[in-house]
């Protein structure tokens, strides 16, 4: 009686610990509201937007003409006064240039970021779904396992089975619970990441929602090449840091051509035994020889400049088509494993629990055949769920390396 009066207090905190277990205070939150507050909230997004509003502030500042110069002087004898101003021969013009390139690039740089955040801001959202339905997996294998455990210790009272029998059944539930504290925590860590995706503090958790099915995408690998070339992100600012490198070579050529000063000026001078009064105006310019533009290091440099841009845009191109056809590739082999599961894999496990539990029952089979048919219909629903997750992310990368973003979950 003490024997069974142990298995019934297992099986009572088992239920008591099962019902804890469920007891989760999140806020549901969709997808598409998950990536919007990734987009208006995160920190390190807004962080860099600033990098774009420098950028514009620096073209207001290359826009900027010379200040003149107002000069002043005066003895007891005379005094004179002189105003002067710097030619800069197309300088400013070059400058505002690639101001204006640089500008562009930060733009492009704030879009490449962006995509590279949504999608790992993405990843994170379907982990957090792959761990709250692996509880939930764990949960409901528990609570079989549980009401196993509570049926073994009624026919245990009967004599219908050993006192090991009841036992085994009843350990079983309880390591399965641990499994389910473990999972829980997996769970809350993975949603706590979600909260800093989107700008927000921990005080509230958000319970992902979202349907695997409709990640479901075909691609043709030749559409996604051509479709890449023209619009991903990093590509485009490759080629548009070309297009800087030949603006810093037109900055380059118009430093090398002199600046020119001009003056005006009016002067009064009083000196000599009998004083007479005479005012002249005067007017000059200043033409600096260039000797330095003999030496060519600096056009070379802006040269060299041009040259590593085009061949990083070259190296760019294939590296974008090589980075569409593995992503392609592993959708392509994620997407036949999600077929051999929804070929009637996942009912064959749950027929084979079913009939399993039905012999043991029976008196047919042993309580070790079935805890082996439990955990094989654990893990196959597990492998599922984490292949699926798998195939979700293939899409997420495939589409990031094609430049596209049309995931719906």
């Amino acid at each position: 009686m003490k024997t069974i009066r142990k298995i019934r207090i297992i099986g009572l905190l088992i239920f008591r610990g099962c019902l804890t277990a469920k007891a989760q205070p999140y806020q549901p939150i969709t997808f598409e509201k998950y990536l919007l507050e990734v987009a208006g909230n995160n920190l390190e997004y807004l962080s860099e937007k600033y990098n774009v509003r420098m950028a514009e502030a620096k073209i207001a500042i290359q826009r900027m003409f010379p200040d003149p110069e107002l000069t002043f002087e005066t003895t007891e004898d005379d005094f004179n006064l002189e105003l002067g101003y710097t030619l800069e021969m197309g300088k400013r013009r070059s400058r505002v240039g690639l101001a204006q390139s640089e500008a562009e690039l930060e733009r492009l740089a704030l879009d490449w970021f962006f995509q590279e955040l949504r999608a790992e801001a993405a990843e994170a959202f379907l982990e957090a779904v792959l761990q709250r339905q692996m509880l939930e997996v764990k949960r409901q294998s528990y609570e079989y396992m549980a009401r196993l455990a509570e049926y073994d210790s009624l026919r245990y009272t009967l004599g219908e089975i050993s006192k090991i029998d009841a036992r085994q059944t009843s350990l079983e539930a309880a390591t399965l619970l641990t499994e389910v504290y473990e999972q829980e925590g997996e769970y809350r860590a993975a949603v706590v990441l979600l909260n800093q995706y989107m700008g927000n503090d921990s005080g509230v958790l958000f319970d992902p929602q979202g349907d695997w099915a409709n990640v479901d995408k075909k691609y043709e690998l030749g559409y996604l090449i051509g479709f890449g070339m023209e619009h991903r992100v990093d590509l485009v600012a490759a080629h548009k840091s070309v297009d800087m490198a030949l603006q810093n070579m037109r900055l380059v050529r118009a430093e090398r051509r002199p600046d020119v000063d001009v003056m005006v000026g009016y002067e009064r001078d009083w000196s000599g035994f009998l004083p007479k009064q005479r005012d002249m105006l005067k007017a000059g310019i200043t033409i600096p020889l260039k000797f330095s533009n003999f030496n060519k290091g600096t056009v070379r440099q802006a040269r060299y400049f041009i040259d590593q841009n085009e061949a990083h845009a070259r190296h760019l191109e294939l590296q974008v088509q090589t980075e569409i056809s593995q992503a392609y590739f592993r959708y392509e082999a994620l997407g036949k494993q999600v077929d051999l599961f929804d070929s009637g894999l996942l009912e064959e496990a749950e027929a084979l629990l079913e009939g399993m539990t039905f012999r043991y029952k029976g008196g047919e089979i042993d309580i070790l055949e079935l805890l082996i048919a439990q955990r094989t219909h654990n893990e196959v629903r597990e492998q599922h769920l984490e292949t699926m997750k798998e195939y979700a992310s293939s899409v997420i990368e495939l589409q990031k390396s094609a430049g596209i973003w049309e995931i719906r979950f």
